[in-house]
């Protein structure tokens, strides 16, 4: 999504070799603190490639080596950062250590490999360290691209309707993908290594390789409403959950915000106050009315 923070998703992330029956799982939470968790799952399945003839020793190597390509990727990503950081104009010295310190290490950037699965997690300290970690701008230039606001707002008669529409970070053509959306350029990826280490055919790489993916975007606000497809609530977290495919890899998502319309409802508890003060004072007039001694006037026969 773009211009907000519950919607941009233009951050980077990595998805692998799937031959399991969970796609691979992208997901970004905004927390309780302020603090952002960017997190990626890559369920690997070695039992399917065991059946059909690849041996648990290539099995390995295969992950091994799509783990240490997106490794790769993001080794470049954060020495890029770093040269970002240390020649912006618009950070001063104190900002350039404190975004440095918000962001994942070197170290922390590369993935957690096993058979059963590769994941990820990174977390940084803000939403803007996140951004500007994962969105490859200047500091100004992303202040002024975060401040823009593309939303649609539908005008209710009591409330107000703030919509944000975009892609999910499948959808986007990353630095590294050249002219493929992401999730092409992860399939693509997963298709090279499989036919480096194996004798598969193109027929049976194509049922191993993902081509179904989760988005996934967790927040603490109950006041965000999506066109998800499912919505889960866990430890104060709502993860609204987008499932993605290859073909449909460019799916436009919604989120949005009702709020009150402030001026229409200050108004109706203005008339409704005003009402029942009038209502109050009837009430009270004819209560005394009702108490006034009656004097009877008896005319002498």
């Amino acid at each position: 999504m773009k211009k907000s923070f519950l919607t941009i998703l233009l951050c980077f992330c990595m998805v692998l070799l799937s031959g399991c029956s969970v796609p691979p799982q992208y997901g970004i939470s905004q927390n309780m603190d302020g603090s952002v968790t960017q997190s990626l799952y890559i369920p690997f399945s070695a039992t399917e490639l065991n059946e059909n003839g690849v041996d648990v020793a290539t099995c390995l190597i295969i992950s091994n080596k799509i783990k240490d390509i997106f490794d790769s990727n993001y080794l470049n990503m954060y020495n890029n950062f770093i040269i970002r950081v240390n020649t912006d104009e618009g950070l001063s010295a104190q900002d350039k250590i404190a975004l440095i310190q918000g962001c994942p290490t070197r170290e922390e950037l590369k993935g957690n490999g096993q058979l059963s699965g590769i994941s990820y997690e990174f977390n940084f300290a803000s939403a803007i360290h996140y951004y500007y970690f994962n969105y490859g701008m200047y500091y100004n230039e992303l202040i002024a691209e975060l401040n823009k606001d593309e939303s649609i707002v539908e005008n209710g008669f009591f409330t107000n309707k703030k919509i944000n529409k975009g892609q999910t970070i499948f959808g986007e053509n990353q630095e590294f993908s050249q002219d493929n959306t992401f999730a092409q350029y992860i399939t693509n990826q997963c298709s090279e290594v499989l036919k480096q280490y194996t004798t598969l055919s193109d027929e049976v790489i194509q049922t191993i390789v993902p081509t179904t993916y989760i988005y996934r975007y967790g927040t603490t606000s109950k006041r965000l409403h999506s066109d998800a497809d499912l919505v889960r609530y866990i430890n104060g977290v709502y993860y609204h959950e987008w499932n993605i495919t290859l073909e449909n890899s460019t799916r436009e998502i919604s989120t949005w915000q009702v709020t009150a319309n402030a001026n229409v409802w200050y108004a109706l508890v203005l008339g409704c106050g005003i009402i029942l003060s009038v209502v109050l004072i009837l009430v009270y007039v004819f209560k005394e009315k009702k108490k006034k001694p009656q004097i009877e006037i008896i005319e002498p026969k």
